[in-house]
């Protein structure tokens, strides 16, 4: 079966082979990724990027915009096959999975999600509208999200409105995230699914995500990088390069690109909370 996936204005074709494995992935995620470039993009989108995460650590990926951050998540989603480079998530190639075994196994929160005109707890339950309330109040919780809906007149029941106009832009990703939590995926990713919550929220959500999520493995793409100051590795990309990779600890004595770009975001947040 092919299907045409779109991104932008960009194409591609995606066989679902259908002898494809019909388990479900988990464990270790193997990248490497030697070369992508965008169909009918003579540029090179990615070259020699690889990591390696274990199942239960997570992975930072930060760097200027259109660094490729988001590129590298595509190939995960399997909205491109066309690469240089293999993709191993739990033994297998990505491409040796059933699409309808593989994708369901993967919690992604963009930027800016598509919530839909009905009430906070079918959009939270999208994926399975079957879930028990205490599944969803659950899923709410570890989004940081319970509180604010506490406070809302009618609750759960409450009208988001098309694409969620009558919420904030904090409380629609935190409602997308606790949409992505209730798959209870194996690999969560944030693509900057945080740059709307202020500080203490964010730190909020991944503690709780650092706590529930022990065995399974997340990805947090970041502009913010208090996001990703805590992951077990983080990679700084540079025009589809990997420029400097380590902890934080380790990349705050490189003195290259994120210690700089650290140490200006925490004074812009310090020159922030003086005038407010």
């Amino acid at each position: 079966m092919h299907l045409n996936c779109k991104s932008g204005n960009q194409k591609s074709a995606i066989i679902d082979s259908r002898n494809g494995r019909e388990q479900r992935p988990h464990g270790d995620l193997h990248y490497q990724i030697k070369q992508f470039n965008y169909p009918n993009d003579a540029g090179t989108s990615l070259s020699d990027v690889q990591f390696d995460l274990k199942a239960g650590q997570t992975l930072g990926i930060v760097g200027r915009v259109g660094a490729g951050k988001s590129t590298i998540m595509k190939l995960i989603l399997r909205e491109f096959d066309n690469y240089d480079g293999q993709i191993v998530y739990g033994g297998d190639d990505i491409k040796q999975y059933a699409l309808d075994s593989y994708l369901p196994a993967i919690g992604y929160v963009p930027q800016d999600s598509f919530l839909f005109s009905n009430t906070i707890r079918e959009n939270i339950r999208f994926a399975d509208p079957t879930v028990p309330q205490t599944v969803v109040e659950s899923v709410a919780a570890k989004s940081d999200l319970s509180g604010q809906i506490a406070n809302m007149p009618a609750g759960y029941d409450t009208q988001v409105g098309e694409e969620g106009i009558s919420l904030s832009g904090g409380q629609r990703q935190r409602l997308a995230i606790a949409r992505a939590l209730l798959i209870n995926p194996e690999l969560l990713i944030l693509d900057d699914a945080l740059s709307a919550v202020d500080a203490e929220t964010e730190s909020e959500i991944l503690a709780n995500l650092k706590a529930e999520r022990a065995d399974k493995t997340t990805i947090i793409a970041a502009h913010r990088l208090s996001s990703v100051m805590n992951a077990d590795e983080i990679i700084v990309l540079d025009a589809g390069h990997v420029v400097e990779r380590g902890t934080h600890s380790e990349l705050m004595t490189q003195h290259g690109w994120y210690q700089k770009m650290f140490e200006r975001q925490q004074l812009e947040t310090k020159v922030e909370g003086a005038v407010q």
